[in-house]
C-alpha cells in the first residue's frame, strides 16, 4: 500500500492532471486502477496549493466518461453477441434475459449514476449497460453526472484530510477486505433468501 501510494505521488507531481485523466480513464474500462488514492492525493496537492480545484475534478470525469463510453461500446457491438451466443446458459430462460434488457433500457438511469461513485462497480457498470441496450444517449449524460460526483466527493476528501491523507488511506486499506467480504456474504444471503422465495412459489 505504500509503495502504490508513493508511485501515485511521483505520477501526480510528474505528470500532474493527465495523470489523474489516464488513471480513471483505465478504471472505467474495468482494469484495477488507484483512482481513490490518486484523487485523494490531488485534494491534498489542492489543499498544498499546487493543482486546481476545477481543474483535477475535469480531469477525473473525462478520463472516467471516455472509459466508460469504450466499456459500453465494447459490450454493445461484440459483448451483447457473444453472451447470447455463447454465454445463454448465464440465464435462466429468455424471459429473465428480456428483463434484464428492459430494465437497462428504461431504469438503468439510477444503476449507473450511483455505480460511478461506487467503487469496484464503477469499474464494470458500463458492461451491462451496453450489453442490455441501455440507450447511449442517456447512458452518457448519467455516466457523466457521475464522473462529476465521484472525483468532486474524493477531491473534496483529499483537500479536508490534508496532511493527514496518508494516514486516512491507510486506515481504509486496513477495513477495505472486512468490508468487501461482508457485501459478499450480504449479497449471497440476499440471493439464497430470493431463491428460496421463488422455489415456494406455485
Amino acid at each position: 500500500m505504500l509503495a502504490l501510494m508513493h508511485t501515485v505521488s511521483y505520477w501526480l507531481d510528474r505528470f500532474g492532471y493527465p495523470a489523474v485523466t489516464v488513471v480513471l480513464l483505465v478504471e472505467s474500462l474495468g482494469v484495477p486502477s488507484p483512482s481513490e488514492i490518486i484523487l485523494l492525493f490531488a485534494g491534498y496537492l489542492v489543499w498544498q496549493g499546487h493543482l486546481s480545484f476545477p481543474l483535477v475534478v475535469v480531469a477525473g470525469a473525462l478520463g472516467s466518461t471516455i472509459g466508460a463510453i469504450g466499456a459500453y461500446q465494447l459490450a454493445f457491438r461484440g459483448g451483447r453477441t457473444l453472451m447470447l451466443t455463447r454465454f445463454r446458459f448465464i440465464f435462466k430462460s429468455p424471459e429473465q434475459l428480456q428483463r434484464w434488457e428492459e430494465y437497462f433500457q428504461h431504469r438503468g438511469d439510477r444503476v449507473v449514476l450511483v455505480g460511478r461513485i461506487i467503487s469496484g462497480v464503477r469499474a464494470i457498470i458500463s458492461y451491462p449497460a451496453g450489453l442490455f441496450g441501455m440507450p447511449f444517449g442517456r447512458f452518457t449524460l448519467y455516466t457523466a453526472i457521475g464522473a462529476v460526483l465521484w472525483p468532486l466527493i474524493a477531491v473534496t476528501a483529499g483537500f479536508l484530510l490534508g496532511p493527514e491523507v496518508r494516514p486516512g488511506l491507510l486506515a481504509i486499506h486496513r477495513y477495505e477486505d472486512p468490508a468487501i467480504l461482508m457485501a459478499v456474504l450480504l449479497a449471497l444471503a440476499w440471493w439464497y433468501i430470493h431463491r428460496r422465495r421463488k422455489s415456494r412459489q406455485p
